[in-house]
């Protein structure tokens, strides 16, 4: 398992990081994702390489 933390000051950035992140690992299999706001937004992503 592999794990992955996206964050951006706004959710609008996230967003874009997050798209970015799956455009480049479109084959891995995602495992589960927690979200966090904060003083900035944050994603963290469980996954598996396919």
């Amino acid at each position: 398992m592999k794990t992955k933390t996206v964050s951006a000051m706004t959710e609008k950035g996230l967003d874009k990081k997050i798209a970015e992140f799956f455009y480049e690992n479109q084959y891995i299999e995602v495992i589960d994702i927690k979200f966090s706001v904060g003083s900035v937004f944050a994603v963290l992503i469980l996954y598996r390489d396919k």
